[in-house]
């Protein structure tokens, strides 16, 4: 899994702010999120994603699967990762 090459990724304060230069569109995530935006950038693929939050945050690893199943298929739909 990879960014496409229209989107920027940016830490905040606040979260992680994601921006589509393509469609000028802006999405804001949580910590969570901006973890697994990190582990994407550092090129590691599903399975590897859910091992490391699992690793890092409490929580049934299956629940944790699911979110992170849910969280990158609306990064698929909206153009910011590509598989």
């Amino acid at each position: 899994m990879n960014f496409t090459e229209h989107t920027k990724i940016r830490k905040e304060k606040f979260g992680t702010v994601i921006f589509d230069t393509l469609t000028e569109k802006i999405f804001i995530t949580d910590r969570i999120g901006g973890e697994i935006l990190c582990l994407i950038g550092q090129g590691k693929d599903l399975p590897e994603i859910v091992g490391e939050l699992s690793g890092i945050f409490d929580g049934d690893r299956q629940a944790i699967e699911k979110d992170t199943v849910e969280f990158t298929h609306q990064l698929k739909l909206n153009n910011i990762v590509c598989t």
